[in-house]
């Protein structure tokens, strides 16, 4: 059941006890509901509700009030973050109150806008911290959680990464780049834990290793030191009949401290017989199955962090953007520049002002399922530099490349042919930013017909074609030209801006290792590093 009643403040209030796709249903607009209330005390129904309707993805829902049944009280975990209230009645005194505040509040900063849809996890991630300061919360403690992916979280950062709406690295880059920019302050230390390198999970197991053939099928043993003959051999050479006899002099050893003593442990590696005093510690990650050694796990200081007055003013701004790359490629175009760019053109072309063809190269990732993954701004900083004269922009999973084919040589279709051709050696520059599974494509656009063609052309640069023209498969061998293959590059929001995902660690200090020595702790985490130093660190922009 779904259905709207007021309460005692004339406020109206959206009341439902199961899932409903209120995003797609014209029947309730996002203006003609005040708070919602989920009266449905099942836990487990109440949550996969709140999977879609609540406060931070939700368009129509976006930083409303929201309550459950009181019977869930206690009971609802991270899901606890998102409900302002557990109520029975919504004239509750307590939820009247509550719904004041949170709408007055809400008017008070600006933000009661309708917000447009989440298309990266920078657009989340304001929201997370809009619905925040919305509700004057204002402290975020990061707890320590059994099972979570990084060890400690935010419960409400963690609610939204079980949900799969984004990566550890995602949230670690934009909570550092806050605190850079002043919009968040560390009020606590809490703990400096150690993180995989691959995937930044903390679930780790610790290997000790043979650090000649990386095999854990290894032993360890006392050494003895007869004090008479100064001999030093492992235990076993000194057994005799359950006894212990020096294998050098043949006298038998009988009290510790007086005869012998043990100076320090022996191993042995059981498949190549090496023998060493100090084993070589590995990590080996339970997620992705990666093993790294200790120096070059990913050190992350846990703190306690609040939001500033001056975090307050700017990301509850409607003018904050994420855009870095106008400020680096002359040819980058915001992607309803460029459409109007081509429509610009495509108007010229046909009133005869210009001369050639309007051609549209596009550029996309697909994985292993053939569905397209969102853009990279590495491939975007890649074809930008490849076609440094041609306008460049990006939405849609697609990488856009605008081309005028003029005359070549008086051979019309060479021009157009010419253009394929850097398609296709663009693509196969980019190669490298792909991972496992996956493929780069092309195909390119050309205007024909007449004016009335300039609608659909512009409609087609929405899709993809089910036949590229050319594709390169994923090869780890692939070779940046820029510099060390990189795993994981910066994101591209939908509407052409660009988001990042490099990993929150301080560059200046190295890895250091727990009960390691001090000179292993300074090589740190070398690729890891060279990856950060080589990715673009800043995401937002105040315009």
């Amino acid at each position: 059941m779904i259905t709207i009643q007021n309460n005692n403040n004339e406020r109206r209030i959206l009341l439902l006890d199961s899932q409903f796709n209120l995003e797609e249903s014209p029947d309730f607009p996002e203006y003609l509901f005040d708070a919602v209330f989920i009266f449905n005390e099942s836990v487990e129904q109440t949550q996969n509700i709140l999977n879609d309707i609540n406060p931070i993805t939700s368009q129509k829902c976006c930083y409303k009030p929201l309550f459950v049944a009181r019977s869930l009280e206690g009971k609802m975990g991270d899901y606890a973050s998102v409900i302002d209230g557990y109520i029975d009645d919504w004239n509750d005194k307590d939820a009247l109150n509550k719904v004041e505040d949170i709408i007055n509040r809400r008017n008070e900063l600006g933000l009661n806008t309708p917000e447009e849809k989440i298309l990266s996890s920078n657009q989340l991630f304001v929201r997370l911290t809009r619905f925040l300061i919305i509700r004057n919360n204002l402290i975020m403690h990061p707890v320590l959680e059994n099972g979570s992916s990084s060890g400690y979280v935010i419960p409400i950062y963690n609610l939204f990464y079980k949900l799969g709406w984004y990566k550890l690295s995602e949230s670690f880059v934009f909570v550092q780049s806050m605190v850079e920019k002043g919009y968040f302050r560390t009020t606590q230390f809490l703990n400096r834990i150690y993180l995989c390198p691959k995937c930044q999970h903390s679930h780790l197991l610790y290997i000790e290793s043979c650090p000649k053939c990386n095999n854990s099928m290894i032993h360890s043993e006392e050494v003895i030191h007869h004090f008479r003959c100064a001999n030093i051999t492992p235990e076993h050479t000194y057994n005799f009949g359950g006894q212990l006899r020096c294998p050098k002099c043949h006298q038998m050893l009988h009290h510790i401290g007086v005869d012998y003593d043990r100076p320090a442990t022996v191993f042995t590696c059981d498949v190549c017989n090496n023998s060493f005093l100090q084993a070589k510690m590995q990590a080996l990650c339970s997620n992705c199955q990666s093993v790294s050694d200790v120096k070059s796990l990913v050190p992350i200081n846990v703190y306690v962090y609040e939001i500033t007055k001056e975090g307050i003013y700017a990301i509850t701004s409607l003018n904050i953007g994420f855009s870095i790359y106008t400020e680096f490629h002359d040819n980058f175009l915001e992607f309803n520049r460029f459409v109007n760019r081509i429509r610009l053109l495509a108007e010229q072309k046909f009133s005869g002002r210009i001369l050639g063809d309007v051609l549209v190269g596009k550029i996309w990732i697909i994985d292993s399922t053939s569905a397209t993954v969102r853009n990279r701004a590495e491939l975007l900083a890649q074809v930008c530099q490849y076609f440094p004269n041609n306008k460049v922009s990006a939405a849609n999973n697609i990488t856009y490349i605008n081309a005028i084919a003029t005359d070549y040589k008086g051979d019309q279709e060479q021009a157009v042919l010419d253009f394929q051709i850097m398609l296709s050696e663009a693509i196969r520059a980019a190669a490298y930013v792909l991972r496992p599974g996956e493929k780069i494509c092309y195909t390119y656009m050309k205007l024909e017909g007449n004016g009335s063609n300039i609608d659909d052309f512009l409609n087609d640069l929405n899709f993809v074609a089910t036949n590229p023209d050319d594709s390169v498969d994923y090869d780890p061998n692939a070779i940046n030209p820029n510099g060390d293959r990189q795993v994981d590059s910066p994101l591209l929001k939908d509407d052409g801006t660009v988001e990042t995902e490099i990993e929150a660690i301080d560059l200046n200090k190295p890895a250091e290792v727990p009960n390691d020595t001090e000179d292993t702790q300074e090589s740190g985490n070398t690729s890891f590093l060279n990856k950060v130093k080589d990715s673009i660190c800043h995401i937002f922009s105040s315009h």
